[in-house]
């Protein structure tokens, strides 16, 4: 069999013997099903062990299943994926140098909305500003997904606050953690930073071409896959909660409520979620430094509104603002 081959008959197999986890299956009869050689059957068996699928033929040549990896493998992801379009399809990598940077080409090439581009880790991981993002392999969420929103460009910028409250929201899930956002695209655990979204896009003037939705997580990351500059400006759900949680799971029960969230979102903008935002804000009514360029202003956090801009009291009066960095003083 070539690859191609090989991965469909691997897939198949998977399909029928998932089912019934710890069931022995006839070699005969699956062979008939799926239109396969014994020895063929064998090598996809050996194919799925391969991308640490735990299945065992027995004595009787039976083949068992028993378990799946917690590995970002297509078919994990669209096992149980409760959506429409976000992430039906995906390209996986096991390392890649950045996902934002694939989901742009395939934007380009007309990919459909909601494709999925994820990596078990990065090489060169991007946050916002020109920063990077430490990606080790196997223990966070990197991410990105292709969309196609017909808004105007202006409404753009509201995609990473809503992403952020979607993460923020999947994490309490999981169990009573302390989590933040802090604008305009941080998630925050105990305060401390354990999710980004890099937000991107190609548009012309009063049209959006696509927007790239990049997504870091640090899940299962323990204190030592941070780097020593990083250990103690990072955390992870794994910290906040003090156990590890299915990386898959986790990126099921995201895009099934990013997808949700998003269908909303094209309809009402922000204004729909405009309480959530606030409820999960890190920053309202503390006293914050804005930085743009070489120019900081200081003052009162006092709302977000409908666009998703910081509303900050100031010695001059009310000002809003669309973009920036934020320092919160109570956390200098």
């Amino acid at each position: 069999m070539n690859p191609i081959e090989l991965d469909a008959l691997s897939d198949a197999l998977l399909a029928r013997v998932r089912r019934k986890k710890g069931h022995p299956f006839n070699p005969d009869r699956m062979t008939r099903n799926l239109k396969s050689t014994r020895e063929q059957l064998v090598e996809a068996v050996n194919r799925l062990t391969q991308l640490g699928y735990s299945l065992k033929i027995d004595g009787k040549g039976r083949i068992i299943f028993r378990s799946a990896p917690d590995s970002f493998l297509p078919a994990e992801i669209a096992n149980g994926l409760k959506t429409v379009f976000v992430g039906r399809r995906v390209e996986a990598y096991r390392s890649i140098q950045s996902t934002n940077l694939i989901a742009h080409r395939l934007a380009m090439s007309g990919a459909p909305e909601g494709t999925l581009v994820i990596a078990e880790s990065q090489t060169r991981g991007r946050g916002r500003m020109g920063r990077s993002w430490h990606s080790p392999h196997g223990v966070g969420l990197y991410c990105s997904l292709v969309l196609n929103p017909r808004i105007p460009p202006t409404m753009a910028p509201g995609i990473s606050l809503m992403t952020a409250v979607v993460l923020a929201e999947t994490i309490k899930e999981y169990g009573k953690i302390d989590v933040k956002i802090k604008w305009p695209n941080d998630v925050l655990i105990k305060g401390i930073k354990a999710a980004g979204i890099l937000t991107e896009l190609s548009a012309e003037i009063g049209r959006i071409n696509y927007v790239v939705v990049g997504v870091g997580v640090n899940i299962n990351h323990g204190r030592g896959d941070f780097p020593r500059e990083l250990k103690k400006q990072a955390s992870s759900i794994r910290i906040g909660l003090g156990k590890k949680v299915n990386r898959v799971e986790f990126v099921q029960r995201f895009l099934t409520a990013f997808e949700t969230a998003y269908v909303l979102f094209k309809k009402n903008g922000l204004a729909a979620m405009r309480e959530r935002i606030l409820l999960h804000s890190s920053l309202l009514k503390t006293t914050v430094n804005l930085k743009m360029g070489r120019k900081t202003i200081t003052g009162t956090v006092v709302d977000i509104d409908d666009m998703g801009h910081l509303v900050v009291e100031t010695k001059n009066g009310l000002q809003i603002f669309s973009a920036g960095e934020v320092t919160s003083h109570h956390n200098r």
